[in-house]
């Protein structure tokens, strides 16, 4: 990106800066698929939400496992399912928060919820 390598890491085949927002509606169930081709492990943490693992590398985990922090190591392949069930707007991010702050992260929002805060403006606000 602008001539500077970037983590590979990707949420349902797109990579940052092209992470669209998820938005939800409460109550939907949504399917993600976080794939790691780096060399480093990535603890993927949704904040105010759990995720349902489906598979890791393709392998259905031997019970129901629920968390609020999963660690795509490299080369992984995980399908989680989020429960949009605490409305507002949230990040899914990379806990390694030098790997969030080089986009390794992703917005979910509820329709019908909003945030005031835009890039640049007169406050001079502006993502990391």
């Amino acid at each position: 990106m602008d001539g500077v390598p970037r983590y590979a890491y990707t949420v349902n085949g797109a990579a940052f800066p092209q992470i669209e927002p998820l938005v939800v509606q409460e109550g939907d169930t949504v399917k993600l698929t976080v794939v790691n081709r780096t060399s480093e492990p990535h603890p993927m943490h949704p904040h105010s939400h759990h995720v349902q693992v489906l598979a890791r590398n393709g392998q259905p985990p031997g019970m129901p496992l629920v968390l609020d922090t999963f660690d795509v190591l490299p080369g992984e392949v995980w399908e989680v399912l989020l429960t949009a069930d605490n409305p507002g707007i949230w990040v899914d991010h990379c806990h390694n928060l030098d790997h969030a702050a080089e986009g390794m992260m992703m917005h979910l929002q509820y329709r019908g919820y909003s945030s005031p805060f835009t890039h640049g403006g007169p406050a001079g606000n502006r993502a990391e």
